[in-house]
């Protein structure tokens, strides 16, 4: 069954995670906002230093500018020009030269047309004189010379054509999707080109009239096919100029830039300008727009991150909303670990792993348990990620290693269970550095470093719950395993004058507390709380113990003597002086709702059936306990075994039959009278309990077998 959650307590918890958020964002913001550091003078290189500057945060180092554009241009220079290899001139030369051959043959055709041939020939662009017209005459010499420029054309053009001599010696030549450097002396020009082809002729086309043909057609066939790119030579610059290093190198946060009474060097001088030119361009706000939208979101994540502690709590552990101390105690210890995470890396040189991250989560098992201990470390870690610049790794080394500590923490009972915590931080903390150390390729003297720093906040850790858990204890409404196996250490000044001065009542508590401490154990309740309580429940007794029957007998009954009425105050005393005793002797709240509660409100019936005998009529509130009712399963458990005790001890001969139908009685007898509906325990835990009560009973009550005198 869920609990409930008044809509009232989870307004008051937002509103305490606004005021968090608030504290937390303000502590960032002035702590790490970047800091303008006027210094006292300028520096040269030579002069001794006036003043230790550390740097306030990270910074680029700038090459100078006018350096900057000389090697940017001197880049540019190295570039060569790229050209393109162009098939398609190739393709277009070869067609030109079937279309020319072509011609020739429909020229050719009767001799009769020899001069008409000639007109369309030159309209062409060839430029034949009538004399070479003849040579071409000759279909032999023609399908000759269209071999020998198929070939001779191909030839020059897969080595390449310029345009022009080019003023580099060499260019990039860009051939599909590759590209080589080539030297301009390995490339034609159109002239070079010609006269290249002139020089392969074969005999056959050695006189002057073949030559002037060969020359006249390549004039009019050959096209440069290297051409010039360029956007691609543009691009090629605007990279190289854009490989030119601008920044030399960085400054990181906290770096010890130059010390007191130090030689200023050039590398000092670079940073310490660097350092300036930083902090002009902060001084002047470009994006005020984006500066605020950044501390919005800021505020929002730390909001949004605190309200995990909400929505967690309202599924997994309701009485942290319901108990809103223990909420608070929660936003405290967030607030503690916020603020010392941003001093610790923004005041100090120190590293981020001695933050003692271990320290609330020990108390929070400790004080309440392993479950909200391991809410707090969840949330946390989104925090400090937050907090940490979303340096992830970091973070999460320092809140698994934190939360490693809930492991022997399950039910903590002695201080021996503060160094298992830190033991277990210790070896979490240096397997996970080792491993992303070894992950990221740390350097092995960077890993003992941060082992250090791990091993200091361990210690913190350590330390701080040890000293901490006292006094924190005292100001919540709860009270840890270790303090009450303090106090029921029978050496305690209230257990033992119970000893001294009521031993009945003492062997009473003694036996309560083995029930109640049974019947915790089988529903889930603290049974160490409810073992304890049961030895404070009947400490009010030590006032006038002869008035109870545990403690006298029947011949000296003192209540012979009183009236039935005087009687049940005195009875009823033995609570309102056990309250008194025990806040006196700053007792836990926990066990004094169990002093107080242990009777509830029932009837002190045997005065009351006394009173009604002598008296007739009396006011029977009088004769019933002032209460309240029990508030906890523990105090109901306690309340139960007193009942339980008291009513099988009075039976003379008890068999397995009479204690069973007893305790059941005694239970039917406080439900019938509504004593338990406000501790929240039910009719199975109810079942459960009995059952585990009569194991022990019995053992109390079994008979020995007769020994021989």
């Amino acid at each position: 069954m869920k609990t409930y959650i008044p809509l009232k307590k989870i307004s008051q918890a937002f509103i305490a995670v606004g005021i968090t958020t608030i504290i937390i964002f303000l502590v960032n913001f002035f702590f790490t906002r970047e800091k303008i550091i006027v210094r006292e003078s300028t520096f040269n290189v030579g002069q001794i230093s006036n003043q230790t500057i550390v740097a306030p945060f990270n910074f680029y180092i700038y090459e100078d500018p006018e350096v900057l554009k000389n090697k940017q241009a001197k880049a540019e220079e190295r570039v060569l020009p790229k050209y393109q290899l162009s098939d398609d001139v190739t393709f277009d030369a070869q067609s030109h030269i079937n279309e020319f051959y072509s011609l020739l043959d429909r020229t050719f055709v009767r001799d009769s047309l020899i001069t008409d041939g000639m007109l369309n020939i030159n309209e062409n662009g060839y430029g034949f004189t009538e004399k070479e017209l003849k040579y071409l005459q000759n279909k032999d010499a023609r399908e000759k010379l269209f071999e020998f420029l198929l070939v001779q054309v191909k030839s020059v053009l897969s080595v390449g054509i310029l345009k022009s001599e080019s003023n580099n010696e060499e260019i990039t030549l860009i051939e599909g999707n590759t590209e080589k450097n080539v030297s301009i002396k390995e490339l034609f020009t159109i002239m070079t080109a010609i006269n290249y082809i002139l020089n392969q002729r074969p005999p056959m086309f050695s006189s002057d009239d073949w030559k002037s043909i060969i020359d006249k057609t390549l004039n009019n066939i050959l096209q440069p096919n290297i051409i010039f790119d360029k956007d691609a030579t543009d691009i090629a610059k605007k990279r190289a100029r854009e490989s030119v290093p601008q920044v030399l190198g960085e400054v990181l946060k906290n770096e010890l830039i130059v010390q007191e009474h130090q030689k200023i060097t050039g590398d000092m001088l670079r940073k310490l300008n660097a350092l300036e030119q930083a902090e002009q361009k902060m001084t002047v706000l470009e994006h005020p727009g984006r500066q605020i939208l950044s501390h919005i979101a800021e505020f929002i994540y730390i909001f949004l991150i605190l309200s995990l502690f909400i929505i967690l709590s309202y599924f997994m552990y309701p009485e942290l909303l319901n108990t809103f101390s223990f909420f608070r105690t929660f936003l405290i210890f967030t607030a503690c670990i916020a603020v010392l995470l941003i001093i610790i890396t923004n005041l100090t040189t120190w590293s981020a792993y001695i933050l003692p991250f271990g320290l609330p989560i020990i108390l929070l098992a400790f004080l309440i348990n392993v479950p909200a201990a391991i809410i707090f470390g969840f949330v946390n870690y989104f925090l400090v990620a937050g907090l940490l610049d979303w340096k992830i790794i970091p973070a999460m080394i320092i809140c698994l290693s934190g939360m490693s500590a809930v492991l022997p923490l399950e039910n903590p009972r002695s201080r021996r269970d503060f160094y298992n915590a830190a033991f277990y931080m210790l070896i979490f903390f240096v397997g996970l550095v080792f491993i992303f150390g070894a992950i990221q390729h740390t350097k092995i003297l960077e890993i003992l470093s941060d082992i250090k720093w791990g091993v200091l906040g361990a210690l913190i850790s350590l330390v701080g719950s040890m000293t901490l858990l006292a006094p924190i204890e005292q100001r919540l409404p709860v009270i840890t395993n270790i303090h009450l196996l303090e106090l029921g250490d029978f050496s305690n000044p209230l257990l033992k004058s119970l000893t001294e001065v009521a031993s009945g009542t003492y062997h009473h508590c003694i036996i309560v507390g083995n029930l109640a401490e049974a019947a915790a154990k089988a529903i889930g309740a603290n049974p160490i709380l409810s073992r304890v309580g049961s030895y404070y429940h009947d400490i009010g007794k030590t006032k006038n113990p002869e008035y109870f029957i545990e403690n006298t007998t029947e011949e000296d009954n003192m209540h012979n003597q009183l009236t039935p009425s005087q009687s049940a105050q005195i009875v009823k005393k033995h609570v309102e002086d056990g309250v008194k005793f025990t806040r006196e002797h700053h007792i836990p709240k926990a066990i004094v709702d169990i002093i107080q509660q242990h009777h509830g409100t029932s009837q002190i019936s045997f005065f009351l059936n006394e009173a009604l005998e002598k008296e007739g009529r009396v006011d029977e509130t009088d004769f019933h306990y002032n209460g309240p009712k029990p508030q906890s399963k523990e105090a109901a458990i306690v309340m139960i075994a007193d009942i339980v005790e008291s009513t099988t001890k009075s039976l003379d001969e008890p068999t397995v039959e009479e204690i069973e139908n007893t305790v059941k009685k005694s239970i039917k007898r406080l439900i019938d009278t509504d004593q338990l509906s406000e501790s929240g325990i039910s009719l199975k835990e109810l079942k459960t309990l009995q059952q585990s009560m009569i194991p022990i009973l019995l053992g109390i009550y079994q008979k020995r077998i007769v020994y021989p005198e």
